[in-house]
């Protein structure tokens, strides 16, 4: 027989090309923005022009901005004929973040007033400083303000109660959500959450379940509603029960046992808590998408039986994931032994099978591993430390989302690179009677990593550490790869139809993991792309392996794997686009009346030099007490600098009182400047027996049980101010230690401050996220000294403060 023509040969190769660009285009709607549809429906023009009001700039708690997007949005609530009330009262999370949070709440009447309701979740308030919070989370908000108008438009009463709860407090803490969660009475009648969120500005939106259960029920009922753009899989599901999770929808599962879904987009990860996240850079498609998951889901669950609360015993989950035309494939976790059992079987089925037909030979059946893996490892190797060279660069070691601006092209050089390097070695193997033989080694290495992380042990698995059931789907290609292996082995020429129809499956599942990965962890797995590329090449060989001309391929992939290279280094700059992230802060030691600049940048800019210089110090003295960050950034470097007349930071006791060897110090820490936040410290060698803030009772925690015991290098609570509200601390304590306490009071005006002559930063840069920036730091000091009176109505009694140095 002859071998397939090239004609055949090149129109299955474009078929899969097209197949593979479609299993990424096909995660979204189109970016079509529609005007004047019809007020029954979903609009994505009309959700935008939420989105471009909430966004003009930053709305961080305590900022003048945040209560006007809060008016904003229980304006356009009241327009829709609801009723609106706030709850505001005192937060503190598990991580001692402390704030006022004023939540939004309105509430559409079922007509089955018994039920258990369904809540429409989001939050309205943006990371502080610079963010404008288009995406994160304006675009959740405008995502449920036009849902909730489409619906009341339709003139439906719903079976349930739709309560809309739009939280403050979210990026601080959680502590708009456990406000509501723990203290209003609407959290105690609440059948199911769905909840919208962000943490880029674009790309599909992902399904993620919350459930202290399992989530079969909640996953029928996802699918019952029949969204058209599903993109959900029940390995995300696994790996997001074993890594922390952060959204307010994880409150409702922790402190209310309330089931939920989240729905979060991650792409352009770079825009995250900047000033990038913009009305402008929010991706039209993505917030079409949210639209597209919430009104199905809104009429379904509005009319849905909720006295479960969706919820089924722990351990009761379906495998599941997105295929074209289906949406959704699913069956049980319980079936995956028996699925893996029989896959193993047939699999050394078809291997004596082939052997017997002498389709399959041993020598090329072990050859196989040959390119196979060397492909795998030279792929991982390549991306592994081709990052870990470049990672140190200046352009890279100051943008601290893991995920740079020419990230999306490093991670298509990675995964063509692997490609490149696969046809190669295969072109090395090529001989028209081993596609067979070939095609055994990746079903093997499918099948071991299906035992080693999906096979059900018990509670766990075989590796209970790495126990992915949610991976589970994994052998859906794999029986589609056994079928292709099998077509090979009986036939010289299989159907190119057949054979394309078969690699749906692989291409389906693993084409969109080769991105989601390292967008979603960083780019210290962009080996990962080139694993999922290789892994994915070795499942197609019964396909790609009839291909006579690899060697072509191998060099045209290799043109785009160095046009991607050229375009990944051609945008490592900086530009107005692509701002560079710097930081400066004005830090004043009140105590000693000293003061220094000092930034969090790694790479100094000019901006930045203009206040540290050219040599500035490392910051190491600034560091011993580190403020708050989300990837616990500390300064890089300091310079001193003249000492501005600011006002001071007062410190005013309260009270002082000792009951039983414990003594209990209250007093107020206030400025008649403005302060955004208050960082306290303590040495941890100082334990609490009982604290309050602001009238808060804090819990106790940790292995102690006392209050602040979760303490992060020293500090024991920031304090989100509004209004420029005093903090008051009660402490009680052992009466014989002498604590020794130290505040820091920011404000986030450090640009506006024209005695601090700091100059406009330059339109290539922009404010660094994460960190405190563009802020006037003062620092205050107050020993707890024995030496204090008890107070009595005729005297007033201040803290003793330490000596100056």
């Amino acid at each position: 027989m002859r071998p397939k023509s090239h004609i055949s040969s090149a129109a299955s190769f474009l078929v899969l090309i097209a197949m593979i660009w479609y299993a990424f285009h096909s995660q979204t709607p189109s970016s079509d923005v529609k005007d004047n549809l019809p007020e029954t429906e979903w609009s994505t023009a009309r959700a935008l022009e939420h989105v471009k009001a909430m966004s003009l700039k930053p709305h961080y708690v305590g900022s003048n901005a945040h209560n006007e997007v809060r008016d904003y949005v229980i304006d356009e609530l009241k327009k829709m004929g609801l009723s609106v009330t706030t709850q505001k009262g005192y937060d503190i999370s598990w991580n001692a973040n402390m704030s006022q949070p004023e939540n939004i709440l309105a509430r559409i009447k079922g007509s089955e007033p018994g039920n258990k309701a369904l809540i429409l979740l989001t939050h309205y308030d943006s990371d502080p400083h610079s963010s404008k919070g288009a995406s994160d989370a304006g675009s959740g908000v405008a995502t449920i303000l036009e849902g909730v108008r489409a619906f009341l438009a339709a003139n439906k009463t719903p079976k349930n109660d739709i309560i809309i709860c739009i939280t403050d407090g979210e990026e601080l803490g959680l502590n708009g959500a456990s406000l509501f969660v723990n203290k209003h009475p609407w959290a105690k009648n609440i059948g199911f959450v769905l909840n919208f969120e962000a943490r880029g500005s674009g790309g599909p939106s992902y399904v993620l379940v919350e459930t202290n259960g399992g989530n079969r029920k909640i996953m029928e009922e996802f699918m019952a509603a029949g969204t058209d753009y599903p993109v959900a899989n029940s390995l995300a599901y696994s790996i997001y029960q074993m890594i922390p999770n952060d959204t307010d929808l994880t409150i409702f599962r922790e402190d209310g046992d309330i089931n939920g879904l989240n729905f979060a987009f991650i792409g352009d990860h770079f825009d995250y808590h900047t000033e990038l996240d913009s009305y402008e850079r929010l991706d039209r498609n993505t917030l079409a998408h949210q639209g597209s998951y919430l009104m199905p889901l809104l009429n379904h669950f509005s009319d849905l039986d909720m006295t479960d609360r969706v919820m089924v015993a722990q351990g009761d989950d379906l495998v599941y994931f997105p295929l074209p035309i289906v949406k959704m494939v699913s069956f049980p976790f319980s079936w995956l032994a028996a699925m893996i059992i029989v896959s193993g079987i047939f699999l050394l089925f078809l291997i004596i099978l082939g052997i017997r037909k002498r389709r399959i030979t041993a020598k090329h059946l072990f050859g196989g591993f040959i390119p196979f893996l060397g492909s795998l490892v030279i792929g991982f190797l390549l991306s592994k430390y081709g990052w870990e060279g470049i990672r140190s660069g200046s352009f890279y070691i100051d943008q601290l989302h893991g995920f740079p601006y020419n990230g999306y092209w490093l991670l298509a050089a990675s995964a063509f690179a692997a490609v490149t390097i696969c046809f190669f070695l295969y072109h090395k193997y090529y001989h028209r009677d081993r596609i067979a033989s070939l095609s055994v080694a990746p079903l093997i290495l499918l099948w071991v990593i299906s035992v080693a992380i999906a096979f059900p042990v018990g509670d766990g698995g075989l590796i209970p550490d790495v126990y992915l059931g949610g991976a589970g789907f994994f052998l859906i290609p794999l029986f589609a790869g056994l079928i292709m292996l099998w077509l090979n082995i009986y036939q010289k020429r299989p159907s190119y139809i057949l054979l394309l129809l078969l690699a749906v499956p692989a291409i389906f599942v693993f084409a969109p993991f080769i991105k989601a990965f390292p967008v979603a962890l960083g780019m210290s797995i962009l080996f990962v792309a080139a694993v999922l590329s290789t892994l994915l090449f070795g499942l197609l060989i019964p396909i790609l392996g009839h291909y006579r001309k690899k060697g072509l391929l191998a060099f045209g992939s290799l043109l785009v794997t160095i046009v991607c290279l050229c375009f990944a280094f051609a945008k490592a700059e900086f530009s107005q686009t692509q701002p560079k992230p710097t930081s400066l802060i004005y830090v004043q030691n009140q105590d000693n009346q000293t003061a220094q600049w000092a930034t969090y940048d790694r790479a100094l800019s000019d901006w930045t030099k203009e206040k540290l210089g050219e040599k500035p110090q490392l910051a190491k003295e600034l560091n011993a007490n580190s403020i708050d960050s989300k990837y616990g950034t500390g300064f890089t470097y300091a310079a001193k600098t003249i000492y501005q007349d600011l006002p001071e930071v007062a410190l005013e006791l309260v009270g002082d009182s000792t009951v039983n060897d414990l003594r209990t110090v209250r007093f107020k820490i206030s400025s008649v400047s403005d302060v955004h936040r208050y960082e306290v410290f303590a040495d941890s060698k100082y334990q609490f027996e009982k604290a309050m803030v602001n009238g808060l009772e804090i819990e106790p925690s940790g292995k102690s049980k006392k209050p602040f015991a979760n303490r992060w290098g020293n500090r024991f609570l920031s304090y989100y101010v509004k209004e420029n509200a005093p903090l008051e601390l009660e402490l009680t304590f052992n009466a014989d230690t002498e604590p020794e306490i130290i505040i820091y009071a920011a404000s986030f005006d450090l640009l506006e401050q024209e005695q601090f002559n700091v100059s406009q930063r330059p339109l290539d840069q922009m404010s660094m996220p994460f960190v405190l920036n563009d802020a006037v730091l003062r620092k205050r000091t107050v020993k707890l000294s024995r030496d204090f009176k008890q107070p009595n109505d005729d005297v007033t009694y201040e803290l003793v403060e330490p000596n100056a140095e």
